[in-house]
């Protein structure tokens, strides 16, 4: 995701009014990122959301103090909800430009105009789809690093900062895309 975002805040920054398609906007680049990310997470996602933990093969967490019980049953809640807005959007995302670029609608040459298009478009005088893009973002970002402090649940404070220096540099990058591509700049 990391990746992803940074990729698309160069493009950003470095595209001009009317961007060239970039190798992401090729058909088969598409098709194998469906097959090959969306595919699996879209599993993933579903087991998370509806198999219980104990299910899934997860050890329940050992006792801890009120404040951190509090903290998880918060967490416990948030993660859920962050995976379905990252799962609508994608959802949305695709509709919106994959799909039309693997049947013909689009050429790979439109794909960004029409992202740029999407974005910058307003209804009642509110961005809305670049609002829900940012919330996805938000989304995809938070979810990536309590998957990742899952992943590392002992990690030194060392590797700890750097978990959320990722997801923080993610949300950034992220933002910035949406930004630049929805007004052109990111200050009036």
């Amino acid at each position: 995701m990391l990746l992803h975002l940074a990729c698309q805040a160069y493009r950003a920054h470095s595209a001009g009014a009317l961007p060239e398609a970039g190798p992401e906007s090729a058909p088969w680049f598409v098709a194998v990122v469906l097959l090959a990310v969306w595919l699996p997470f879209f599993v993933f996602a579903t087991r998370e959301l509806f198999l219980p933990s104990a299910q899934r093969g997860e050890a329940e967490p050992e006792p801890e103090p009120a404040q951190t019980r509090a903290q998880q049953r918060a967490l416990a809640r948030v993660e859920p909800a962050a995976l379905v807005v990252v799962l609508l959007f994608a959802l949305l995302h695709g509709t919106q430009l994959a799909w039309p670029l693997l049947v013909g609608r689009l050429l790979a040459g439109d794909v960004r105009p029409e992202l740029i298009a999407l974005l910058s478009t307003t209804h009642s005088g509110l961005p809305l789809q670049a609002m829900a893009a940012l919330c996805a973002v938000g989304a995809a970002s938070f979810y990536a690093l309590r998957q990742l402090q899952k992943a590392f649940p002992d990690a030194r404070p060392a590797l700890a900062r750097g978990l959320v220096a990722s997801g923080v540099l993610s949300y950034l990058l992220g933002s910035y895309a949406v930004i630049r591509c929805a007004s052109g700049s990111l200050f009036p």
